[in-house]
């Protein structure tokens, strides 16, 4: 009994020091996003996967108006786009207003024009039919990177799954 045991206990140790091994390997980098035709891009200010502090000096502290979804199988366009915007800040923070809801979360951006949006706090109020309100809130939180192009905003969803874009508000 003894004996199997220890050979039950070693080779527990072994599955251990196996799993511990395959879990310590490093993950490969990401590749680069693809530049599109005509985009600004930025250098990188920190190495790749560190968080940089905020978005360009162009993006933040101002408002910016949802005009656009554009996706594999449809294009949308706001009809009202000051019902629709969203404002990124220098300390990490964002606020949307979604016809007739408000909305703030925070937001962390990468040296690689990658960005992350947390579930977002927002008012449940009912806006009247046609709203595209849900659908805003739904999308700009999937946003996964970003980039400027002739003075819009765009930010790209996972995948290729679609691009929201934003222009200035006036």
């Amino acid at each position: 009994m003894s004996n199997r045991g220890s050979v039950l206990q070693s080779l527990s140790l072994v599955a251990v020091a196996v799993l511990i091994a395959g879990c310590s390997r490093g993950q490969p980098e990401p590749a680069p996003l693809p530049a599109s035709p005509g985009a600004v891009t930025f250098p990188a200010t920190v190495s790749p996967g560190e968080v940089a502090p905020t978005l360009p000096a162009e993006v933040v502290d101002t408002t910016w108006q949802w005009v656009s979804l554009t996706t594999p199988v449809e294009q949308v366009t706001v009809d009202a786009p000051d019902k629709y915007t969203i404002r990124f800040d220098k300390s990490g923070k964002v606020a949307v207003k979604a016809d007739c809801n408000r909305g703030t979360t925070s937001y962390t951006v990468s040296a690689d024009r990658k960005i992350e949006l947390k579930p977002m706090a927002l008012t449940k109020a009912m806006c009247p039919p046609g709203s595209l309100s849900d659908r805003f809130v739904k999308e700009v939180t999937r946003a996964s990177s970003y980039f400027l192009k002739d003075g819009d905003l765009y930010l790209q969803l996972p995948a290729d799954s679609g691009t929201l874009r934003f222009k200035r508000q006036a």
